[in-house]
C-alpha cells in the first residue's frame, strides 16, 4: 500500500500487517473483536457504527471518495455503443458485503445500461476484477483505483457518471491508540498522502494537516 510505504519512508520503526477483505466482512470481524488498530474501510456507515458503538478512539474521517468504472477489457467500440448493445455478463462486488457493489447495483438499477444483464457477483471488488481478468465474465462495474493499481489501460475502462449512484465515500477509524496506527491515521491528512490517494484514483479532501 503507497500510503505506507510513504509513512514508513519517514518513519521506519512503523510496522504493519495489512488484512485485506470487504468492509462487510472486515466490518464484522471488528464488531466480533478481531484485534484490528486502523479501518480503513470502503463507505462511512460501518465507521460511524463502530463509533457509536464505543469502538474507536475518536471520530471517523474521510479519506477519499471512490469512483466506480466499467471494465471491459475487449471492448473496441466507442463506450456509448457499448452500453446501447453490450448483451453479456456484468461482475460486480456483493451489494451486501461491498460499498463498490452497492454502488454498481445502483448503477445498474438507474439503466447506465440500455438493457437488463444478467449480475456475477464476487464476495469483494477483488473477486470481481478475477472474473474480467480470467476472461469469465465480459465486463466488470469495479474501483477506478483498483483499474488503476492493475494497470489497466485507460482505454478500456470507463468511468461511471456519478449521477447514476450515491457517491462512494470513504471514511477511516482509529480503533486503538497503537502509535503506529496513530502516526498513519495523522498522515492520511497530509498532502502528501492525499495526492497518494489522488494518483491511486480516488477524490479527496483538502488536506487539514501539515507533513509530518
Amino acid at each position: 500500500m503507497d500510503l505506507i510505504d510513504a509513512y514508513q519512508t519517514r518513519h521506519p520503526e512503523a510496522d504493519y500487517e495489512v488484512i485485506s477483505g470487504s468492509t462487510g466482512i472486515l466490518y464484522a470481524q471488528i464488531q466480533a473483536g478481531a484485534p484490528f488498530d486502523l479501518f480503513f474501510a470502503a463507505d462511512e456507515a460501518s465507521t460511524e457504527e463502530l463509533a457509536q458503538a464505543g469502538r474507536s478512539i475518536k471520530p471517523p474521517e474521510i479519506y477519499a471518495i471512490g469512483r466506480l468504472a466499467l471494465w471491459a477489457p475487449n471492448n473496441q467500440r466507442p463506450w456509448q455503443d457499448f452500453l446501447r448493445s453490450f448483451n453479456g455478463r456484468i461482475a460486480l462486488a456483493n451489494p451486501l458485503l461491498a460499498p463498490y457493489g452497492r454502488a454498481a447495483a445502483a448503477t445498474l438499477k438507474a439503466g447506465f445500461f440500455s438493457q437488463t444483464l444478467k449480475t456475477v457477483q464476487g464476495n469483494n471488488v477483488v473477486q470481481a476484477f478475477q472474473f474480467v481478468e480470467t476472461g469469465n465474465v465480459e465486463a466488470g462495474l469495479l474501483s477506478l483505483a483498483q483499474l488503476r493499481l492493475a494497470q489497466v489501460s485507460p482505454n478500456h475502462f470507463y468511468l461511471v457518471p456519478t449521477k447514476y449512484h450515491p457517491p462512494i465515500i470513504q471514511k477511516r477509524v482509529l480503533l486503538t491508540n497503537h502509535a503506529a496506527a496513530i502516526g498513519l491515521d495523522q498522515f492520511v491528512s497530509t498532502s502528501v498522502a492525499q495526492q497518494i490517494l489522488t494518483n491511486a484514483g480516488y477524490q479527496t479532501q483538502r488536506p487539514n494537516r501539515p507533513l509530518k
